[in-house]
């Protein structure tokens, strides 16, 4: 089971991601 720290960064690098694409997609 993760650590909450884990999710967090996990949670993040996913945001980065999804900004990224959309930045692409435009």
């Amino acid at each position: 089971m993760p650590t909450f720290n884990q999710l967090i960064r996990h949670g993040r690098e996913e945001k980065r991601r999804t900004d990224r694409t959309r930045a692409s997609e435009k």
